[in-house]
């Protein structure tokens, strides 16, 4: 691993110093849950859509959507699209924070390895011993990229299905998951 790329690691510890997982206040990075330029944001029991000109929606873990301060009826069919929106977005922020611990770990063994190298005058194996811990944290961004698809369906099936979710139907879009395509599941 070259100088650079210690760099770059470390800078992602210093993002993860920002993870933070307690009780019901989880956050991912500068203490927000937020994702998709903010327009996302998950709690434990809700993610929370907004959209400019549209008042917010709070998709609940049951599967409930409320829009503004209406209560949407839903069918089944409805209620498990919901579900699936959810789940995902939690998805994203729990990898999101699993993806900060493994960055962490990799600037923990740069910082180690560089340390141990300098003092026994041998650098030699300070791209190994880093290269290991570096592929936890590609195999985590991999995650939250299928968790990324994972929204991006159940978002186009509720536009499709359900019409009080159609000003909600871009949050995100196609270029946000356009690399996630050639990605296999982990």
């Amino acid at each position: 691993m070259k100088f650079h790329c210690i760099v770059s690691v470390l800078l992602a510890a210093t993002l993860a110093a920002g993870c933070t997982n307690d009780g019901d206040h989880s956050s991912v990075g500068f203490g927000t849950t937020s994702f998709a330029n903010g327009r996302i944001k998950v709690s434990d029991n809700a993610a929370t859509v907004h959209v400019k000109g549209a008042p917010q929606a709070v998709i609940g873990t049951s599967g409930s959507l409320q829009i503004g301060h209406d209560v949407i009826a839903t069918n089944p069919a409805q209620q498990a699209l919901l579900r699936d929106y959810y789940r995902h977005a939690a998805a994203v922020r729990e990898h999101g924070i699993a993806t900060g611990k493994a960055g962490a770990a990799v600037a923990g063994q740069a910082i180690s390895s560089v340390a141990k190298g300098l003092a026994s005058g041998n650098t030699d194996n300070i791209d190994q011993e880093i290269d290991a811990k570096a592929a936890r944290v590609e195999l985590e961004a991999r995650k939250i990229c299928l968790d990324l698809v994972g929204v991006k369906a159940a978002q186009d099936a509720l536009a499709a299905q359900l019409p009080a979710f159609n000003p909600y139907a871009h949050v995100i879009d196609a270029s946000a998951t356009s690399d996630c395509k050639t990605i296999e599941k982990p």
